[in-house]
């Protein structure tokens, strides 16, 4: 049918009315493409970049997707590079079903998606993540790291009560608020259910000379792929 079932996703298609007159996105990590057609849906024009050239021809034949955008097929941290923005908002969704590319989750990486951003702009970071009742350095080096770069960011949790989970942060230079009417009663309790607080000091700058993501994130990759 179309419609996004993952609730990260749901999370994510809340942000625009945050932010009036949203326009343009970027998307990193196309995948099926259902984010980009959920934007559509708000008049957002959506430039997607996915490193699989096999995932982007299966999103036009089984999926259904039509690009808004420019559809750009390569690695994000050499493609960012081309671009020039600015973006509304870049979504960075680029769990690989096992682990992370780390080297689009350090510090520097962070330095060019915010430089890709309008002022008002937003970044939404998906993470994949066990809590571990808010003790896991992975997701307190990515909240650590984000730091570096933005002066704020929020963190929603996908399956309030699990303990292995997806965590979206949303990383920005102006402080979001929750409580704004553009948002309704029910979405506003919904996202309250779901906010987080993470103690960054369990964790780590990353940096692309040094980042200890991958090491981190190893009892979280194991599940996965058991699971």
């Amino acid at each position: 049918h179309g419609e996004n079932l993952l609730t990260y996703q749901k999370i994510v298609t809340r942000i625009p009315a945050l932010v009036p007159n949203m326009k343009s996105a970027l998307l990193i990590g196309q995948g099926a493409g259902h984010m980009a057609i959920a934007l559509k849906d708000y008049g957002i024009v959506t430039d997607t970049l996915e490193i699989d050239p096999a995932v982007a021809e299966a999103a036009s034949k089984y999926f259904g997707f039509t690009p808004t955008g420019r559809t750009i097929i390569g690695d994000a941290r050499y493609e960012i590079r081309q671009l020039k923005g600015p973006y509304d908002l870049i979504i960075l969704d680029v769990f690989t079903g096992g682990s992370e590319p780390t080297h689009l989750l350090t510090v520097e990486a962070m330095a060019q998606l915010h430089a890709l951003l309008a002022d008002h702009g937003i970044l939404a970071l998906n993470f994949v993540s066990f809590l571990e009742n808010g003790q896991n350095a992975a997701l307190a080096s990515v909240a650590k790291t984000l730091a570096q770069v933005f002066p704020h960011q929020q963190v929603f949790i996908s399956d309030p009560g699990a303990d292995f989970n997806d965590f979206i942060f949303l990383a920005t230079n102006h402080a979001l608020n929750m409580e704004d009417e553009s948002l309704s009663s029910t979405h506003r309790v919904w996202l309250k259910q779901r906010h987080l607080q993470i103690d960054s000091s369990q964790g780590v700058i990353l940096t692309d000379n040094l980042s200890s993501l991958e090491r981190l994130q190893i009892r979280k990759s194991e599940y996965y792929r058991r699971m």
